[in-house]
């Protein structure tokens, strides 16, 4: 009797690659852009300048379709939901040098220290308003420097954001250029 199955789909001689394979390490570029499938490991060197480190920075990422945002005029509780539900999410480790983790430090204290300056002026422009009317340009001034320093907070001390997520891949922007030529071109 023959070992051979009659009921055996025929096999392939040469199957279709998928793209992680054609690059075991899993990390590519595409234009600014890095891509990397969610498990892949960064290399050990800084994102944002391409110099050797071994420090590293945890990023937990989140990333839904920019056509959401369009739920807000509908209400703020169903984008919330529709966020929440719908978004991407992956957790990735990114190296970075002694500089830059003094830049970002710089950055959060600068958001921070300007958030705090903003709510004390808030304070004592509120409690010296009935003394003199010109305490009221301070309660201006301290809720425009609460909406600076959130805003830079976020943003400077942010070292790369997600521009897609989906089940296997991550793209990112803010990466170094010299740093992404060091990956292929991304095959997909």
């Amino acid at each position: 009797m023959s070992s051979d199955n009659p009921y055996q789909p025929p096999q392939v001689a040469d199957p279709i690659l998928k793209p992680q394979e054609l690059d075991k390490s899993g990390i590519w570029r595409q234009g600014s852009l890095l891509v990397m499938r969610k498990d892949a490991a960064l290399p050990d060197r800084c994102i944002k300048s391409n110099v050797l480190t071994d420090r590293k920075l945890k990023r937990s990422l989140n990333w839904h379709h920019p056509a959401i945002f369009l739920s807000i005029l509908i209400s703020i509780c169903i984008y919330i939901i529709l966020a929440l539900i719908l978004s991407k999410k992956a957790t990735i480790y990114i190296g970075l040098s002694d500089e830059w983790f003094a830049k970002r430090g710089r950055a959060m204290m600068i958001g921070w220290g300007s958030v705090l300056a903003s709510i004390a002026m808030v304070i004592v422009g509120a409690a010296m308003v009935d003394r003199n009317g010109a305490f009221g340009i301070l309660i201006i001034a301290g809720l425009v420097l609460f909406l600076f320093g959130a805003i830079y907070g976020l943003v400077a001390s942010r070292m790369v954001s997600p521009t897609k997520i989906d089940d296997a891949y991550v793209w990112l922007k803010g990466a170094n250029a010299e740093y992404l030529a060091s990956f292929p071109a991304w095959p997909g």
